[in-house]
């Protein structure tokens, strides 16, 4: 689960993996790393699940005030109800499929770079 929340962490903050390997352009490396998506993609396919995020609650408020000595309070209540969320259970190998077919074609993982908008 803490590899699902850093990999979307990642892609909402805006970077890319950056692969090298010596004599190849960093256009060349992301066109091997797509690549090898697509093949990951293929090898492992999804297996998503429906489970569940965060259980229903009832949110309660109190509000009170004073009037001289004596305090009157009110509370209100809000259902909340329960959230599910789809989860892939492949996207761990996936990701390990394709790593390891970058690092089968010589090239290093160097850390994550911003994206670039053109």
């Amino acid at each position: 689960m803490r590899h699902i929340a850093l990999l979307i962490l990642l892609l909402a903050t805006g970077c890319a993996e950056r692969w090298t390997r010596p004599g190849v352009s960093e256009a060349q490396a992301d066109a091997a790393n797509a690549q090898c998506g697509h093949q990951a993609a293929m090898a492992v396919p999804p297996a998503m699940i429906r489970r569940l995020a965060a259980p229903a609650r009832v949110e309660r408020h109190r509000d009170c005030r004073r009037d001289g000595y004596r305090e009157y309070c009110t509370v209100t209540e809000r259902f909340i109800p329960e959230r599910w969320e789809d989860v892939d259970m492949n996207a761990n190998a996936r990701d390990g499929w394709r790593r390891q077919c970058m690092v089968s074609q010589g090239f290093a993982f160097q850390g994550y770079r911003p994206l670039r908008v053109e």
